[in-house]
């Protein structure tokens, strides 16, 4: 088998509605903070035994049709890490090397698996691998008033904030079935946001489990109060409440309560984190970890150190999440329920649309050959992201920024989100960060 081309879709699926974090309003210069939709390009890799192996990257249309097409063509999908060591996949024009690396090996076992008639699980773990995968539902505060405008319109419910949280939260744990819940705070003031965990600890099933995580956007003082603050709200794990790994390890000291260590996705970062002692809990990624293959061997070192396993999330489209699906229920089982933005989109580009879960906060792995979806051409038409909807995406965030932003300043009362960016990217993004 032999690659012949390489096709490639700029998409923008909209959410169900516009997500806030800490960092929403951040005086970045990134104006993909506010969450409106999933931007995305969408890939198509073509052999000669008339297979198509889909994936999914952060990369231009331009460059993956452009030098990465050249430098695969010619290539057998089964010499995939050579492919993807040896391909030009940095490009200048976006950010995301990581993610235009796992985003080809997608496709990449997707041929491998369509080629032998196997699912992508079966041939990553040996043929043993767990049929259905739990989630966490993740839940987000919106933008308030503003949702029906631009990208989001007609999308979704609009504002969920500090007062209907609770109402929000439960409402979606039981329409799809979710045991676990994952709270994005670090949007307001942390006692506000407190208290609104409590209110969702009242108001969603009693055998649920909740998790928070502001995003590192409290100092440490801030995050061993509200770790005593919550200590009997049925929490399983505290998620980067407190800024960078020594403040992580400080606050394990403090709490009963498990620390996960989110940011920790390569095996380097992994190691800081194993070395620090900051956390019981760490997280991989499907992008972060270097694909499908990398989450096996984040999953085997997090083991071997005795280290308990979750899994992040991004805005990802049907193929990452079918990508990700197939790596947990290969690498897994989990030791928590794992992250998915999924349930918060509005639509997908998978004939059918969005994949289902199956009520009880599960979805199971297909037992099609490849990933074992289907790419749904009218979808990636309807949701193709021309220099219009870019120029209507860029207006919708600056209305909101305008509105919500403030200063931009950590600190100010007029913004919607509580963390400073700078100390994020020192501790996650910058050089020498090390979480």
């Amino acid at each position: 088998m032999k690659i012949t081309g390489l096709t490639a879709y700029e998409v923008g699926v909209p959410m169900q509605g516009t997500l806030l974090w800490a960092y929403s309003f951040s005086d970045h210069g990134y104006t993909d903070h506010v969450a409106i939709a999933t931007p995305r390009t969408i890939i198509e890799v073509h052999t000669d035994e008339g297979l198509t192996g889909i994936g999914e990257v952060w990369a231009s249309k331009a460059h993956m049709e452009g030098p990465v097409a050249a430098a695969i063509k010619g290539r057998d999908p089964f010499d995939w890490k050579r492919i993807i060591a040896e391909a030009p996949l940095t490009d200048h024009e976006t950010r995301g090397d990581p993610q235009n690396r796992a985003g080809l090996e997608f496709a990449m076992w997707d041929l491998m698996g369509k080629f032998l008639g196997k699912p992508v699980a079966a041939l990553v773990n040996g043929g043993l691998y767990t049929k259905k995968v739990e989630f966490a539902a993740y839940m987000f505060f919106r933008a308030p008033g503003v949702i029906e405008q631009g990208l989001a319109k007609g999308a979704g419910p609009g504002e969920v904030n500090l007062q209907n949280y609770a109402e929000h939260v439960a409402g979606v744990a039981k329409k799809f079935g979710f045991k676990s819940i994952k709270l994005k705070i670090g949007v307001y003031n942390p006692k506000d946001e407190i208290a609104a965990v409590k209110r969702v600890r009242k108001a969603v099933d009693p055998s649920a489990r909740l998790r928070i995580d502001p995003n590192s956007a409290w100092d440490l003082e801030t995050a061993i109060w509200a770790a005593n603050e919550v200590r009997d709200q049925g929490v399983e794990y505290l998620e980067d409440v407190a800024r960078g790994l020594e403040n992580q390890a400080r606050l394990r000291k403090t709490t009963k309560i498990p620390v996960c260590v989110d940011g920790s996705y390569s095996l380097d970062r992994l190691s800081h984190a194993i070395k620090e002692e900051a956390g019981e809990v760490a997280m991989c990624d499907i992008y972060g970890s270097g694909g499908i293959a990398g989450v096996r061997d984040w999953m085997t070192v997090a083991r071997t150190f005795g280290i308990k396993t979750s899994m992040h999330s991004g805005r990802y489209l049907g193929v990452s999440h079918m990508a990700k699906l197939h790596a947990a229920a290969a690498a897994g089982p989990f030791d928590f329920p794992i992250d998915a933005h999924y349930h918060q989109q509005a639509d997908d580009i998978l004939k059918g649309g969005l994949y289902p879960y199956n009520g009880d906060g599960t979805q199971t792995v297909p037992d099609k050959p490849g990933l074992g979806v289907e790419l749904d051409h009218d979808r990636l038409e309807k949701y193709r992201f021309t220099d219009a909807r870019k120029k209507e995406y860029a207006e919708f965030n600056r209305m909101l920024t305008k509105r919500f932003g403030g200063s931009g300043k950590p600190g100010d009362p007029s913004k919607l989100g509580y963390g400073d960016y700078s100390l994020f990217l020192s501790e996650h993004v910058n050089a020498g960060g090390r979480h």
